[in-house]
């Protein structure tokens, strides 16, 4: 649980049969958001999960950044435009929501499927290999040489994995 919280804020329920006092504290203090214990009632853990993503959701609200910028490439989520090097860059919706979702995870390999699932809300049924095509047209707007990538890099056999510095180390 800690070491998932390091990495994100995504809510957790611990569901165990281990139903003692000192359990349940010790689970909350590593960092769950909720604690059932076995047996457990259906329609309650149902509510619960619902009642915690109400509160991540709640979290979300007050953290969310009104720019996001990585060196040259600014993105300005209230007036919902990009600027590379000092320039307006139009950006369809895809791309945009590819761009603010690469910038939120720097360094990070995303996997496609969650890229996927992220740009797309859930409500992608085409091919994958759409993908590379919204990936190639963000290269060619935010990259110096888009033929050689150095901000958004294939991650062989993953995704792909947002360069913050550009490549530059």
């Amino acid at each position: 649980c800690r070491e998932l919280r390091k990495e994100s804020e995504i809510p957790v329920i611990m569901l165990t049969a281990r139903d003692s006092d000192v359990d349940k504290v010790l689970g909350l203090e590593m960092g769950a958001d909720d604690y059932v214990t076995k047996p457990f009632n259906m329609r309650e853990l149902v509510a619960r999960v619902k009642a915690v993503l109400r509160r991540s959701e709640g979290k979300k609200g007050g953290k969310e950044e009104a720019r996001l910028q990585a060196g040259e490439i600014v993105l300005d989520r209230e007036r919902h435009e990009v600027t590379v090097r000092g320039r307006v860059v139009e950006m369809p919706l895809m791309e945009y929501r590819l761009l603010e979702l690469f910038l939120r995870h720097p360094g990070k390999a995303l996997p496609r499927e969650y890229l996927i699932s992220q740009v797309w809300e859930g409500d992608y049924y085409g091919q994958s290999k759409t993908l590379d095509v919204h990936i190639r047209r963000l290269r060619e707007k935010i990259e110096e040489d888009p033929a050689r990538p150095s901000r958004i890099v294939t991650v062989r056999g993953v995704g792909y994995r947002f360069e913050a510095g550009g490549g530059e180390t």
